[in-house]
C-alpha cells in the first residue's frame, strides 16, 4: 500500500488492550485510490490502525483511511519460497540470489549482474549466512532459556538482505528510514521493525558483528520476547544485541560475558548518564551521542542481567506486555524501571563500576586499548586497509604503505585509495582487479600530491579514504582508461 505515516503520527498514538485478529480491510491510498488488504490488526490507538500482513510487514495506516473492514479468519503467512518471489520481482532477477533455510531467507542484493562463473561464490556466501543466522537463533535460545521466559516460533519468514557494495545499501537504507535518526552513511547494518527484515552490507560479513547484533534484534521481537513496535526502551534492545559478541562467524560471549569495547567505552562517557538513556531514546537517534549511548545500554543490561536476575526476568516479562503502538512518556519508563530494581537508576549507575571491575578480573579482561602509532585500520566499501604512515624528513612529507583486502565475497573489484593528511596532501593507490577475499599491499608512497582548496594543516596525521567498483562495470572502464576519481578532501 501506498501509505504515508509518520514518525510524530506513532508518537502521538494512545493504545488499548486488544486481542490480535485477521479481517480484510478497505484502505484508501494516499493517491485517492482504494485497494482491499488481508491483514491482522495488531496495534491501534488515536488516528492509526498497525496492520500486519502476510509477508511479516506492519503497516500503519492513518485511521481516517480505512473505509471498511471485514472481520475475518487468521491469514497464512507466506512461506519461504513466496517470500524469495517477491524479493525477487523488488530488486530484479539479473541483481538477485536467494536461499532459504527455514525460516530464514537470505537476499543478496549484486550492483552488477553477476557473471556465471561466480554463481557458486553466491551460493556459498549464503549458505554461509543462513549457517550463521542458524548459530545466533540457537545461542539466542539458550539465553533466555536459562532465563525460563517462554518463546513463541517465528510466524513468517526471517529475512536477511545483504547489499553488495556500500553505494546501494546507503541508498536503501535512506529510502526505508526516510532520513531519521542516524545518517545513512555511518549506519552498517540494521532490524527494520516495519519490514522485519535485517539489512547489511556485505562487508559486514567479514566479521560477522552487524549481522549478529542485529539477528538478536529479530529474534527478540519474533519469538514473542517483545510486541513489535511496542515501547520497549532503547537501551533494552540495544543492551541485549551488544551483549553477544562474536569474532568472524563464530560467536565468542553471550549477555553474562563482560565485553571490553562497551566496558571501556561506559568508564569513560561523560556526556550522558543512565537516567537519561532509561528516561528516553534521544541519545541514540543522533550521531554524536550514539556512542555513549551504546556503552551505557551493554553497561545497563550487563550489569542487571548479572546482578540483579530475578528482578531483570520480572522486568522483561513486564515489556513483553506492552502493547503495539502503546507510548509510555519519561515518568512511566523511569517508574517502571526503578519499580523492578529497587532503587534508583542513579544508585545503580553508581554500583556499576565495582561490579564490572571484578567481574573483569575474574574472566581475566582487560579495558585497555593499546593503538599503534602511525597505523589505521579502516573498513568501507569492500575493502579492508590497514596502513602505517611516519614522517620522512628529508622529502617533508608523510610516507605511507600497508596493505588492502577485498572484503566481497562474490567477484573481483577495482579500488581506488588515497591517504590524505590535515595539511592537505595525499597519496593514491589504483588497484585495477583485486580477487575476493584477498590481500595485495599498497606500496610505499609519499603523500606529496595537494588536494584541491588545501589550506595547510597538520602533515602528521591522516585519514584513508576508499572508492570500489566492478572492474567491467561502466565507472570500472572509466578507471581503467585513467579517468580516477579526483580526491575532494574533508568528508567527501
Amino acid at each position: 500500500m501506498r501509505i504515508r505515516c509518520t514518525l510524530s503520527m506513532l508518537l502521538s498514538c494512545c493504545c488499548f488492550v486488544f486481542s490480535a485478529r485477521a479481517d480484510m480491510f478497505t484502505v484508501r491510498e494516499d493517491d485517492g485510490q482504494t485497494v482491499t488488504v488481508e491483514a491482522r490488526l495488531v496495534g491501534e490507538g488515536q488516528g492509526v490502525v498497525a496492520l500486519e500482513r502476510t509477508d511479516g510487514r506492519i503497516e500503519v495506516v492513518p485511521q481516517q483511511q480505512i473505509l471498511k473492514r471485514d472481520p475475518g479468519a487468521d491469514p497464512e503467512p507466506i512461506s519461504c519460497s513466496e517470500m524469495i518471489e517477491r524479493l525477487t520481482a523488488r530488486f530484479g532477477a539479473d541483481k538477485f540470489r536467494a536461499y532459504a533455510d527455514s525460516p530464514y531467507v537470505i537476499g543478496l542484493v549484486l550492483t552488477e549482474p553477476l557473471p556465471k562463473n561466480y554463481e557458486g561464490k553466491a551460493t556459498a556466501c549464503l549458505k554461509r549466512a543462513a549457517s550463521f543466522m542458524k548459530t545466533v537463533e540457537k545461542l539466542f535460545l539458550d539465553f533466555v532459556n536459562d532465563l525460563k521466559i517462554d518463546l513463541e516460533k517465528p510466524r513468517f519468514p526471517l529475512v536477511l538482505l545483504i547489499f553488495e557494495t556500500d553505494d546501494d545499501f546507503i541508498r536503501f537504507t535512506a529510502e526505508e528510514t526516510g532520513g531519521q535518526g542516524l545518517s545513512a552513511g555511518l549506519i552498517l547494518g540494521y532490524y527494520n521493525g516495519l519490514s522485519n527484515r535485517l539489512v547489511i552490507r556485505m562487508s559486514e560479513c567479514h566479521t560477522f558483528e552487524t549481522p549478529l547484533h542485529e539477528a538478536i534484534h529479530q529474534q527478540v521481537y519474533n519469538r514473542g520476547l517483545i510486541q513489535r513496535l511496542a515501547p520497549s526502551p532503547v537501551w533494552f534492545n540495544e543492551g541485549i544485541a551488544t551483549g553477544f559478541e562474536g569474532n568472524g562467524d563464530k560467536i565468542k560471549g553471550g549477555p553474562l560475558r563482560v565485553s571490553a569495547r562497551y566496558g571501556r567505552r561506559a568508564r569513560l562517557a561523560t556526556s550522558v548518564n543512565w537516567d537519561q538513556i532509561v528516561a528516553d531514546d534521544k541519545a541514540f537517534r543522533g550521531d554524536v551521542l550514539a556512542g555513549e549511548a551504546y556503552a551505557h545500554a551493554w553497561s545497563i543490561h550487563w550489569f542487571l542481567v548479572t546482578k540483579y536476575r530475578k528482578q531483570y526476568i520480572e522486568y522483561l516479562r513486564r515489556l513483553g506486555e506492552k502493547s503495539t503502538l502503546q507510548i509510555d512518556d519519561a515518568v512511566t519508563r523511569t517508574n517502571d524501571f526503578e519499580r523492578a530494581f529497587g532503587k534508583p537508576v542513579g544508585k545503580l549507575q553508581g554500583e556499576f563500576p565495582q561490579w564490572v571491575e571484578q567481574a573483569a578480573r575474574k574472566q581475566k579482561i582487560s579495558f585497555e586499548e593499546k593503538i599503534p602509532q602511525g597505523r589505521l585500520i579502516s573498513q568501507m566499501n569492500l575493502a579492508e586497509v590497514e596502513m602505517s604512515a611516519a614522517e620522512n624528513q628529508r622529502a617533508g612529507a608523510l610516507s605511507a604503505e600497508g596493505q588492502l583486502r577485498n572484503l566481497s565475497h562474490l567477484r573481483p573489484m577495482s579500488f581506488y585509495v588515497t591517504i590524505e593528511t590535515n595539511a592537505g596532501n595525499y597519496a593514491e593507490w589504483y588497484l585495477p582487479s583485486v580477487p575476493p577475499q584477498k590481500i595485495v599491499p599498497l606500496p610505499q608512497r609519499l603523500a606529496q600530491k595537494q588536494l584541491n582548496g588545501a589550506r595547510g594543516g597538520d602533515n602528521r596525521t591522516f585519514r584513508v579514504k576508499i572508492k570500489t567498483t566492478v572492474p567491467d562495470s561502466e565507472m570500472g572502464k572509466k578507471w581503467q582508461s585513467g579517468q580516477l576519481p579526483v580526491p575532494l578532501g574533508g568528508d567527501q
